[in-house]
C-alpha cells in the first residue's frame, strides 16, 4: 500500500467510528502532520458523504461497508465497535486496526508493519 493509502484508511475509521469532521492527521512513524488537502482525492474524503458507500448487515453485530476511493479501488471495511479489519480488492491488502481516543492504529499483513495516526478535528454538527 502507498503512504496516502494508510492516510485514507485512518481517515475513514476516524470519521466512520469517532463521527469527528478530521482537519489532519499525525503519522507517528513519520513523526509528521497530513493535512487533509495533501491527499489525494482529498474534496472527496472531507466531504465525506455515505454516497459512496454500500451499507451490508454483518454477523455479530458488526458492520460491514465498501467504498469506492479514488484511483478506481475500493476499500472493504468490517466494524465492530472500535476495531476493524478490511482490504483493498485490486491489490489484495489485508490490514486490521482499532482506535483509542483519538488514535488509530494500523498493521498492514501485506508490508508486515504497523502505521499510527492521532486525529486532529471537531465534532460533526447535526
Amino acid at each position: 500500500m502507498q503512504i496516502h493509502t494508510h492516510a485514507c484508511i485512518a481517515y475513514i475509521v476516524g470519521r466512520f467510528i469517532s463521527g469527528k469532521r478530521v482537519d489532519s492527521l499525525y503519522d507517528y512513524s513519520r513523526a509528521r502532520k497530513i493535512d487533509m488537502k495533501s491527499i489525494p482525492g482529498a474534496e472527496r474524503l472531507r466531504d465525506f458523504n455515505y454516497a459512496n458507500w454500500s451499507y451490508m448487515s454483518g454477523p455479530s453485530r458488526s458492520t460491514r461497508l465498501q467504498f469506492s476511493c479514488v484511483n478506481g479501488m475500493s476499500l472493504e471495511l468490517r466494524i465492530k465497535g472500535n476495531t476493524f479489519i478490511g482490504f483493498i480488492r485490486e491489490n489484495s491488502s489485508h490490514f486490521i486496526g482499532n482506535i483509542r481516543g483519538n488514535t488509530v492504529n494500523i498493521y498492514d499483513q501485506q508490508q508486515a508493519a504497523h502505521f499510527s495516526y492521532r486525529l486532529s478535528g471537531r465534532a460533526v454538527e447535526h
